[in-house]
């Protein structure tokens, strides 16, 4: 997640001189900001201080990192943070006072309990661009249910 990459990405396109943080995981939020990176904007991937991301071990590997993980993070510059602590908290805080598109993807309400949800962060930072990408919405039956790309293709009729 850096290198050369972080180069090209971070120095054209219309998104340059924009900050994105990222707090997501497997596919549907890494691959969008994987897009903005592609435009020019730094990304910031804050991955948990446990394991990280799980797309890091989904599918063959090369030096411990998937293809599927390195495809969608190319780009990206990452840092590991526990959102649960008091420490962490004042981190992602830090990194949130100088960021202009925070996106997360996590279960609805989660953000909200860990003092992250979109009232509290637009509150500090009106101008901020909060996109939330949860895999059943903020209403309904399955809202605080945690999902990923297979089960809802199921559910959807996809698969």
């Amino acid at each position: 997640m850096n290198s050369d990459a972080n180069k090209i990405a971070h120095n054209e396109g219309p998104l340059s001189g924009m900050r994105v943080l990222e707090l997501g995981q497997m596919i549907a939020v890494p691959a969008a900001t994987h897009i903005l990176a592609g435009y020019g904007a730094e990304v910031i991937k804050v991955e948990d201080t446990g394991a990280g991301d799980g797309l890091r071990y989904f599918g063959s590997k090369k030096n411990g990192i998937s293809g599927w993980f390195a495809n969608a993070n190319w780009g990206k510059r990452s840092i590991a943070i526990d959102i649960k602590s008091e420490k962490g908290k004042e981190v992602l805080w830090s990194l949130l006072d100088t960021t202009d598109i925070f996106v997360e993807g996590y279960r609805f309400g989660v953000m909200d309990r860990l003092g992250f949800g979109y009232d509290t962060v637009k509150a500090r930072h009106p101008k901020i661009i909060y996109c939330a990408s949860s895999g059943f919405g903020p209403e309904g039956p399955y809202a605080d249910r945690p999902v990923y790309d297979p089960l809802i293709q199921g559910l959807s009729g996809w698969a």
